[in-house]
């Protein structure tokens, strides 16, 4: 897909777009943007795990059309051990787990609450996608405000709603999901979630967040748990 197409796709919805959603991408979208087959971005940043803040450095491939993500992440938890934590979904299926040293597996889940999880994680990313948030037609777009606006997706039989809030420069400053799950033993719970974005700044001549905190506001006390950080991003224009 080339620029002239995704011009074409953003005068259609112009009418039906949300201002605030028209604000975000006028702002962050050169004019002659070509439209990636995927999006590869690179973080660094720690993450909390059973009450201490580990370092870790990531990679995630993200693709558009439609909507899927692979997240990998590696963990050193003490000298000489460490661990790979992988996320993502892909044609109506979720997955997330980790393997020690790579290799060992330590838990995986595929329960249908896990494509909710990466599902709402995923359109919350949008933040960083902004080429690839109108290829998708499953996504649905609604107005939420004068600073912010909704998109909408089925995750098997459930909606899930994510609503963003744009500050006055038209950059995302917050992602939030009024129902998330999160694991807890032998199941799941569900709870608020949100993602604050910061330090926008240009990669390759397209603005995006380079900073991002994630957190669950449980019923017991908000649980920060993502502290992250993109070191870089590679628009990979061809599928070989």
């Amino acid at each position: 897909m080339d620029h002239k197409n995704l011009k074409k796709i953003k005068e259609t919805l112009s009418s039906t777009l949300p201002s605030a959603a028209q604000r975000w991408l006028n702002h962050v979208l050169p004019e002659n943007v070509t439209v990636p087959y995927q999006i590869i971005i690179r973080q660094e940043g720690e993450m909390e795990i059973r009450g201490r803040w580990t370092a870790f450095t990531a990679k995630g491939n993200y693709q558009g059309a439609p909507l899927s993500f692979n997240w990998k992440a590696r963990l050193r938890m003490v000298p000489g051990v460490w661990i790979v934590a992988e996320d993502g979904h892909s044609d109506g299926s979720g997955w997330g787990g980790a393997k020690l040293w790579g290799v060992v597996p330590m838990g995986q889940r595929t329960d249908p609450e896990v494509l909710t999880v990466q599902l709402i994680r995923n359109i919350s990313e949008l933040a960083w996608l902004p080429e690839l948030a109108l290829l998708d037609p499953e996504l649905g777009w609604s107005d939420a405000g004068e600073d912010a606006f909704e998109i909408r997706c089925q995750a098997g039989e459930q909606e899930v709603v994510v609503q963003f809030t744009v500050n006055n420069q038209g950059d995302i400053v917050h992602a939030y999901s009024p129902s998330r799950p999160y694991d807890i033993p032998g199941g799941f719970a569900e709870a608020p979630w949100h993602y604050k974005f910061d330090d926008h700044r240009e990669f390759d001549g397209i603005r995006i967040p380079s900073r991002a905190v994630a957190t669950y506001e449980r019923s017991d006390g908000a649980w920060e748990y993502f502290r992250g950080q993109v070191i870089s991003v590679v628009r990979e224009k061809d599928h070989f």
